[in-house]
């Protein structure tokens, strides 16, 4: 199941093999394997993690999709027992028994994965150019990136200490060396002297991602978004990447609507179903 799963971002067979046991390892204490059992009978399975307030659903087989109302009861009592707020689960386009359980009443959309082939024409975003960060444009930066994404994540429905202490810890795990951290890009937006807006870029794979894109409070309605994924877009194909993935949280529609413009496509949608009386 992990191998499938990340098989979503777009590398060669056996590399999403390597990925997978090194996701799973790195699961290994939050997570667990259970199957889905119908009296005597395995009918599926499931990987199961806990994160924060969350129990969340990596992935899952289920041979009768009929069976997925009665799964979800179940994740909502086994969520209940651990003290959990919510039940979360990704749910690829092209899998029916997430599709299945993502429909149910209850869950709703909270973030969603896109991605952009680049081997299409892309719109020249001249005259905004990307340069690299300099040490103290970076600490700026990430002054407030910590807060600033805790901010997202409480508006997914963490609670702030638990979505402070979810994007510290995810920080801490993406850029440990900062600036310097392998496989990452900062990147400042410039139109000729005036900085306009800030990317940052993991490029570490075939399919390059977007952490981060902020335009300028002081810039914004210019079409400088639009410019910078553009330029972005162009950075990673000359760099020999040929997808451009991204993350957007359900609560950014504008941004959503940029990048469906763009021609991003959807390759994951994770949704959550928060619990009835949790504690």
């Amino acid at each position: 199941m992990a191998a499938r799963r990340v098989a979503t971002r777009f590398v060669d067979p056996n590399d999403a093999r390597t990925q997978a046991e090194e996701v799973v390892e790195r699961k290994a204490d939050i997570s667990s394997w259970v199957d889905v059992v119908d009296g005597d009978d395995v009918v599926g399975g499931l990987w199961l993690g806990s994160e924060a307030e969350e129990l969340v659903v990596y992935d899952v087989t289920l041979e009768r999709t009929t069976d997925a109302p009665e799964l979800l009861s179940a994740l909502i009592e086994r969520a209940r027992g651990q003290g959990a707020r919510m039940v979360g689960i990704g749910v690829a386009p092209d899998d029916s028994v997430q599709q299945t359980i993502g429909s149910l009443p209850g869950l709703r959309v909270r973030a969603t994965n896109m991605v952009l082939p680049l081997d299409r024409p892309i719109a020249d975003p001249s005259p905004l150019v990307l340069h690299p960060m300099t040490a103290e444009e970076f600490d700026v930066w990430s002054d407030g990136e910590v807060e600033g994404y805790a901010q997202e994540l409480a508006s997914t429905g963490l609670s702030p200490e638990q979505a402070l202490e979810r994007s510290r810890t995810q920080m801490g795990e993406l850029i440990p060396a900062g600036l310097e951290s392998p496989g990452m890009e900062f990147l400042v937006a410039r139109v000729g002297n005036q900085v306009v807006g800030d990317l940052w870029l993991s490029t570490d794979e075939a399919m390059a991602f977007v952490y981060n894109i902020e335009v300028r409070s002081d810039q914004r309605r210019r079409g400088y978004g639009a410019a910078i994924m553009n330029a972005a877009a162009v950075h990673c194909r000359d760099a020999g990447h040929p997808y451009l993935g991204l993350n957007v949280f359900a609560h950014n529609p504008n941004a959503r609507a940029l990048y469906d413009k763009l021609g991003y496509r959807v390759t994951l949608d994770y949704r959550a179903l928060d619990i009835p009386d949790a504690d």
